[in-house]
């Protein structure tokens, strides 16, 4: 059995409920703040929309557009900054309506239904923070309730390529995202190159790059479980990018592992979990010896999975287990449940392992180094261009 790596060295890992609840609950409440701040326009245009907004929020707008912003937003008018934004949000939607998502297509459909107004939506879905913070979608309050909107010149931008090959887009735009959440799932991590290298192997429609990136960086702000980066996408869970960066770098003898289309996609569902005969071991050991219920059991192996991901090892594994008071009374039972840990570690495909797993790169033969071209000699201009003789530079380090 291979044991689990301990990275634990200058690393913090933290896992208190209570300051975790506290930021939310605070989070929370300045969210329905600002957003019941407003009411609900006479008229829903875009022009009345903005005119709702604060300067603060209409700077926000023009910061995710890619828009000039002032250096002191006191010094300008709110009126000015109304007229700039304005065409700019109908320009940006025109290109950004190619990258709708099914659930985006179902909201935009049932607000355009109803001149615009998509009713009392889920006030909790922060999704719609992104909508509002890209200018596509409003609030407002009326009669003490909040209600969402899509002004009327954004529908008719919406309704002018609504058609059934938009239809045939938006399906092939929900799988590249779902793919591509699948694949970092497994590999934690992956720059857009490789990314979509491997989404186009998958499916069967052509797609360009350029529409590529546009569908990753709307799915990556409307869905949970990814994070959009500059050059890459992560798993929402992935603590250190960086380090995994560097990890995979240093095996390159290591391919990422081939995963059937149905498990990548299976992956791409938020909240998922790979139910492997060791997770099934492992969370029944935790129901019958800790007393837990089954959805107890589930999130507690999910948290050691999100351990174990990011480099820790059993010594922050132990730490979770003890604030979750899942410490076992007896030594048999503790050392059994560590041993199924260690065996559900070794049959997780690792991100570090780019979706292997222990098992299977501890099986799989190492290939031989092999050296191609002419052999330097001793008193040969070493490779690396010195000019020096071969002997009196690099011959010690492994050329």
């Amino acid at each position: 059995m291979t044991d689990i790596k301990d990275n634990s060295e200058n690393k913090e890992i933290m896992f208190s409920d209570e300051e975790y609840n506290k930021m939310v609950a605070e989070q929370k409440a300045d969210r329905m703040k600002s957003l019941r701040r407003h009411k609900l326009p006479a008229k829903l245009t875009l022009t009345e929309a903005l005119n709702a907004l604060t300067k603060s929020e209409l700077e926000d707008i023009q910061y995710n557009l890619n828009l000039p912003v002032a250096t002191n937003i006191n010094k300008v008018k709110k009126a000015e900054m109304v007229e700039a934004v304005l065409p700019e949000v109908i320009n940006f939607s025109r290109r950004w309506f190619v990258s709708v998502l099914e659930d985006q297509k179902e909201l935009f459909d049932y607000a355009c239904k109803q001149q615009g107004m998509a009713g009392e939506l889920q006030l909790e879905d922060h999704r719609l923070d992104y909508l509002r913070g890209i200018g596509i979608m409003y609030c407002g309050l009326s009669d003490g309730k909040l209600l969402w909107y899509m002004p009327k010149e954004l529908q008719k931008e919406y309704e002018k390529i609504n058609n059934a090959a938009f239809q045939q887009a938006v399906t092939l735009n929900s799988e590249v995202m779902r793919l591509a959440a699948g694949l970092v799932f497994y590999y934690g991590v992956m720059d857009y190159d490789r990314l979509y290298a491997k989404i186009c192997d998958y499916i069967d429609d052509e797609l360009e790059f350029s529409d590529f990136i546009g569908i990753i960086f709307n799915g990556g702000c409307w869905y949970n479980n990814v994070v959009v980066g500059k050059h890459e996408l992560r798993y929402f869970e992935l603590i250190n990018m960086e380090a995994l960066q560097q990890e995979q770098m240093n095996r390159p003898q290591l391919d990422y592992a081939d995963i059937p289309y149905d498990k990548v996609w299976d992956a791409g569902q938020e909240a998922y979990i790979e139910s492997t005969g060791a997770y099934r071991a492992l969370a029944q050991f935790m129901m019958d010896k800790c007393d837990i219920d089954v959805l107890q059991a589930a999130e507690a192996v999910r948290s050691i999975t999100v351990i174990i991901q990011n480099g820790y090892g059993m010594k922050e594994i132990v730490g979770f287990l003890r604030e979750k008071k899942l410490v076992l009374p007896t030594v048999e039972d503790t050392q059994e449940l560590y041993g199924l840990i260690g065996r559900y570690n070794n049959t997780l495909p690792l991100w570090v392992l780019k979706g292997h797993t222990p098992d299977e790169v501890q099986s799989t033969p190492q290939p031989a180094v092999v050296r191609a071209g002419k052999k330097v000699g001793r008193n040969d201009p070493c490779p690396c261009g010195s000019g020096k003789k071969y002997k009196n530079c690099c011959l010690d380090k492994n050329y």
